[in-house]
């Protein structure tokens, strides 16, 4: 197996200090890559008129440098070069502005070192995308051998039919490629989405500035919808007028959209009334000097240290799981036991399954599951069992109401004032970063059943 080609990184940030470890992260996560680092953006554009690079990462205001400035340095110089905005300074505004100047990716600076493994993902997938855009333009003998290990789904559609595809096209949409050669390229469109496709790919054959870079939603051949970038240019093939793109799945990165806004959404809200009584008793202390204010004051800030490190643990739940390991369910069920709290009766099923997981977060899946009986059930008994495609979680106690079963996965929804609402919340959000099912179910004894399904 030959070593992958490596990726040149120019890295420009005012913090030297923050550079190296950077640098150094990202070639730990990644050892294609090859990170260097410059400190203003006329440094940068030295180097970039020097040396080889086929990426930059930059900040972005209040660090002393405009990101969105040296990008249109850089596409002066290079208009494909892949640019990833990095920055501590996020808005809603930055975002749009950042997406419509035309970065390829837009990040946030966080804290601890989870994000250098999305931040080295992000590098070598644009990377990657562009190598195989690149490819777009040689001769179909030369791009073949080169689409065929391509990342990308690579598509050569003719007189609305699959003429050619790669791998990954029928990876991505679940096709053999025997059903997807012959078959209507329009076809794979969600129906919601084919009228403004045909009319951007109406607009692009007519020479009307039709946009050769757009995103589409597809079925796939189990019926699962999925969100494509797509990237569509006219060639000619076999001495005739025919249609060549690119497809990248970025399903999960409007999955992570979402669920930041339900995050963001849990934030104002479960803050908001702490907040009120601290701003309102402090006034009221100041007026009176009654202690009995001092005394709501600190419930308070309880109440939102509580709030904080649950809202940790939530978004920490929603990362996406990238290095799986192979996890003994009943193993994980009981180490999650073990460091609970609570006085809680486990009983283990013989024939639990072994399983592909992030071991910590699915500890903390059942600790969370363990957690809910232990408060909401007066029998605290549980038990893990196996079912078809995962495993389910079933107590003795209260039955979840019907109606009430989607809602109890909701961030922040709970009957018990003094709980969060966090923790069935989490349960989903570690589900979904693994790719797996989660539904309330009532057991067979009129308890709650929480069923984890479509498990590797």
């Amino acid at each position: 197996m030959t070593d992958p080609e490596p990726i040149r990184v120019l890295h420009v940030d005012s913090d030297a200090d923050l550079l190296e470890v950077v640098a150094e992260h990202l070639e730990s996560e990644a050892p294609a890559l090859r990170v260097e680092g410059a400190t203003t953006p006329e440094a940068a554009l030295d180097r970039l008129g020097r040396d080889s690079i086929d990426c930059v990462v930059s900040d972005h205001r209040p660090a002393g440098i405009d990101g969105l400035a040296l990008l249109e340095r850089v596409r002066e110089r290079d208009p494909e070069m892949p640019f990833v905005l990095y920055t501590s300074h996020g808005s809603e505004e930055i975002a749009s502005e950042a997406i419509s100047a035309g970065v390829t990716e837009y990040m946030q600076k966080e804290t601890g070192t989870d994000q250098y493994a999305v931040l080295a993902n992000t590098i070598v997938n644009a990377v990657e995308h562009a190598r195989a855009e690149a490819a777009l333009g040689e001769s179909e003998q030369r791009y073949r051998t080169l689409v065929e290990q391509s990342h990308d789904g690579i598509f050569i559609y003719q007189d609305g039919v699959f003429e050619f595809v790669n791998e990954r096209l029928c990876a991505i949409t679940g096709y053999e490629e025997s059903e997807l050669l012959g078959m209507g390229a329009f076809e794979l469109i969600h129906p919601e989405d084919r009228d403004r496709v045909r009319e951007i790919v109406r607009r692009r054959q007519a020479g009307e500035n039709g946009s050769s870079r757009y995103e589409a939603r597809i079925v796939t051949a189990d019926g699962e919808t999925r969100e494509l970038s797509l990237n569509v240019r006219s060639i000619t093939y076999d001495g005739e007028p025919a249609q060549m793109g690119s497809a990248r799945d970025v399903t999960d990165r409007y999955r992570s959209d979402e669920r930041l806004d339900e995050f963001a959404s849990v934030v104002a809200h479960d803050l908001r009334n702490p907040l009120n009584v601290l701003a309102g008793r402090l006034n009221l202390a100041r007026e009176t000097g009654d202690d009995v204010h001092f005394d709501a004051l600190e419930r308070s800030i309880d109440t939102m240290e509580t709030l904080l490190e649950d809202m940790r643990e939530l978004a920490r739940a929603g990362l996406p799981v990238r290095d799986p390991v192979v996890v003994d369910v009943a193993d994980a069920a009981r180490a999650a036991r073990e460091g609970l709290d609570a006085e809680l009766d486990l009983t283990l099923a013989d024939d639990l399954p072994t399983i592909e997981a992030d071991r910590d977060r699915l500890e903390d899946a059942f600790a969370e599951c363990f957690e809910n009986v232990a408060v909401h059930a007066e029998d605290r008994s549980v038990r893990v069992e196996p079912v078809a495609g995962g495993f389910a979680v079933v107590d003795d106690g209260p039955a979840i109401p019907e109606g009430e079963r989607d809602r109890v996965f909701e961030a922040g929804y709970t009957t018990d004032p003094d709980r969060t609402g966090f923790g069935l919340a989490i349960v989903e959000w570690i589900a979904d970063a693994h790719g797996w099912s989660v539904a309330a179910e009532e057991s067979s004894s009129g308890g709650t059943r929480i069923v984890v399904t479509d498990v590797e």
